[in-house]
């Protein structure tokens, strides 16, 4: 309670400012919008031949999550990629634990009612994740060089 009272004076007060305090810091918006848009066409095209309505019900779930969720994931893709002293195990860490979560929790929405072919809707996710989170893990590395022997970042 203290702590969010903290944020908010440091925002100004509003909760409105804290909330997008946390988001900027929190969501990686190129990612979360790109993502939305190309996942959100993916599942309505895998649904409309259940109809418009599910294809549009479906493709809008998967946009919002998709938003939230994957830029969320993004983020901390990118901070897992520098977590561990050996670069190669941080782009496994990242790639991995990124892949799993975003598969298992766009399966999970999926599931829930409203999605017409919940493991087809979830199969881009699948397929797109792993490569998509071990490219992203690995621009983080290359844009940050460490220090030899070290887990924390090359000072310049």
């Amino acid at each position: 309670m203290a702590s969010q009272q903290a944020a908010q004076r440091q925002s100004g007060g509003s909760p409105f400012r804290a909330i997008k305090s946390w988001m900027d810091r929190s969501i990686n918006y190129r990612i979360a919008f790109g993502a939305a848009a190309v996942l959100g066409g993916v599942v309505f095209a895998v649904n409309y031949p259940h109809g418009l309505g599910v294809a549009t019900t479906s493709s809008l779930k998967q946009a919002a999550y998709t938003f939230f969720i994957a830029g969320f994931i993004t983020r901390y893709n990118e901070v897992l990629a520098m977590r561990l002293s050996d670069p190669r195990a941080s782009l496994i860490l990242a790639t991995v634990v990124s892949s799993c979560l975003a598969s298992g929790l766009t399966y999970f929405v999926h599931s829930l009612k409203g999605t017409a072919e919940p493991l087809l809707s979830t199969l881009p996710t699948i397929l797109m994740g792993p490569p998509g989170f071990g490219v992203l893990a690995w621009r983080r590395q290359a844009q940050e060089p460490r220090a030899p022997g070290s887990d924390q970042p090359a000072k310049s």
